[in-house]
């Protein structure tokens, strides 16, 4: 079942060109499934799995308090694993044909108050190189508003530090603005940067990680994490806590909701409505 499953992540990744992360999440996805049926099922072949074994693993799932939202993504690579392994007549009868996704409710984003702001700067010593490249991150993310991709892609030539905007490029391009305190720290960082890195400095990458190349996006998220864990804040946060902050400081403070939609690279008009709804609960409760 491993070769099974080894060869459907290459044809997802290579054949329907499928993402890195997704890939990722795939396999993670059907590594602890494999080990429900092995362990608990007792199956040992993946023709003998049946509709009744999937309900066990969403029950499995349930009882070791995998969230609604996370179970849907998990019965979602079930459906495409199965899929593919129906039309390469590897299986018979695809158990995935009757089993509807499991409800759940969708949730207000998580958001950042100025107290906890204010504690993140605070835990960021600014008198490494580091640490003035960790506070630009957050002034970056919250006062524009884009996406952790995004940032970490970001290069000199799309910045203008006169306007205080940020040519975003890629499927949603548009202009996005900074704040006059991230302009600060952008200006220390470059600074800091050309001294610490020399010949190693690349004008195609801001943000980079010890080795004088581009931050990744694990990288990123452990840093927000650290400071996180340090300010003592109880939220589960990541870089895309501060693009909703933003969005719904944004919204409190008079900007357009259609606006707000074309600031922050929104394909559905959806996506920034939770902003407009999120922010009337906000009100209501005060």
């Amino acid at each position: 079942m491993e070769k099974l499953v080894k060869e459907f992540l290459y044809y997802e990744r290579f054949g329907q060109q499928k993402s890195e992360n997704t890939i990722k999440s795939y396999k993670k996805d059907l590594e602890q499934f494999l080990e429900f049926i092995i362990g608990h099922e007792m199956i040992e072949s993946i023709g003998e799995v049946e509709e009744l074994n999937i309900r066990g693993f969403v029950l499995h799932l349930t009882s070791v308090n995998i969230t609604k939202r996370s179970q849907s993504r998990k019965l979602s690579t079930l459906r495409t694993f199965f899929k593919y392994l129906k039309e390469k007549n590897i299986i018979n009868k695809n158990p995935m044909l009757l089993l509807n996704n499991p409800t759940f409710k969708n949730k207000f984003p998580i958001l950042l108050n100025k107290n906890e702001l204010d504690r993140l700067r605070e835990a960021i010593d600014i008198t490494k190189t580091n640490g003035i490249r960790d506070r630009l991150i957050l002034e970056l993310l919250y006062s524009s508003g884009i996406r952790a991709s995004e940032l970490l892609s970001l290069g000199e030539n799309v910045i203008d530090l006169e306007e205080r905007e940020m040519k975003i490029a890629g499927n949603s391009s548009r202009t996005v603005f900074f704040s006059s305190i991230a302009k600060k720290y952008l200006l220390k960082y470059l600074e800091r940067k050309k001294l610490k890195y020399k010949e190693k400095y690349n004008l195609d990458i801001i943000f980079v990680n010890g080795s004088g190349t581009r931050l990744s996006d694990r990288s990123l998220r452990r840093i927000i994490g650290r400071y996180a864990e340090k300010s003592k804040i109880e939220k589960e946060i990541s870089p895309h806590t501060f693009r909703h902050t933003f969005g719904v400081y944004m919204l409190e403070n008079g900007m357009n909701i259609h606006h707000l939609q074309e600031l922050m690279g929104h394909s559905s008009f959806e996506s920034t409505r939770i902003y407009e709804e999120h922010m009337i609960v906000i009100r209501r409760s005060k």
